[in-house]
């Protein structure tokens, strides 16, 4: 939350003059920025036994790609929950939380391919998450969680690339899975807003 208010903080500063809805997305922009950047480093850094051909390759392979899997998740988990925050949504509740959860879950299925998965970023995306929090949340979001489990097996071959090769592929992988996921999240929250508002239109 501190964060988006910070980049919402600098964009009021540097353009009084623009809308809300401008102010959100700058601000979006440099969440998403900031959490790819971390996320490649983590990459690059759960990658970097390989180097070490062997014994290193093993443990990149056995410890590597769980340390990865983990922390570019909570990552991903941590921007959705700064993204939310952008665009005045309360993080501090449940719903909040686990639509933050179920926004990086899903965008991460969807990156790596999976099949009849919605697109987060669509008005079907906003729909079926919404319905998700009306009832079976949690559910939902262990769902979500345990089909991201299916990326092990990917990261755990990219660490075992010898020479450092994995490192790089681990970086720019997450780097790219982390940015898909954010601009994901950041459609859905732009949509929900515009479905929101005619919503009440039609019951004023």
């Amino acid at each position: 939350m501190a964060i988006a208010n910070q980049y919402l903080a600098q964009s009021k500063r540097k353009y009084p003059h623009d809308s809300d809805e401008q102010h959100q997305k700058r601000a979006a922009d440099k969440i998403i920025s900031r959490y790819s950047r971390l996320a490649m480093g983590v990459g690059v850094g759960t990658g970097l036994p390989g180097v070490i051909p062997g014994l290193g390759q093993a443990v990149a392979i056995l410890g590597g790609a769980t340390a990865d899997t983990v922390a570019v998740m909570k990552l991903q988990v941590d921007m959705c929950m700064g993204l939310a925050a952008a665009y005045g949504y309360d993080i501090s509740s449940e719903d909040g939380k686990h639509l933050a959860f179920l926004i990086a879950a899903t965008g991460s299925v969807q990156h790596a391919g999976a099949e009849a998965v919605t697109r987060v970023g669509s008005r079907a995306g906003v729909n079926m998450l919404r319905q998700y929090l009306k009832g079976g949340a949690l559910q939902a979001t262990k769902q979500a969680f345990g089909r991201v489990g299916v990326a092990f097996t990917r990261k755990a071959v990219e660490k075992a690339i010898p020479f450092g090769v994995g490192a790089v592929v681990g970086g720019s992988t997450n780097y790219a899975i982390t940015r898909f996921v954010g601009y994901q999240a950041k459609h859905w929250f732009i949509i929900d807003q515009t479905v929101a508002k005619t919503e009440d239109e039609h019951s004023a």
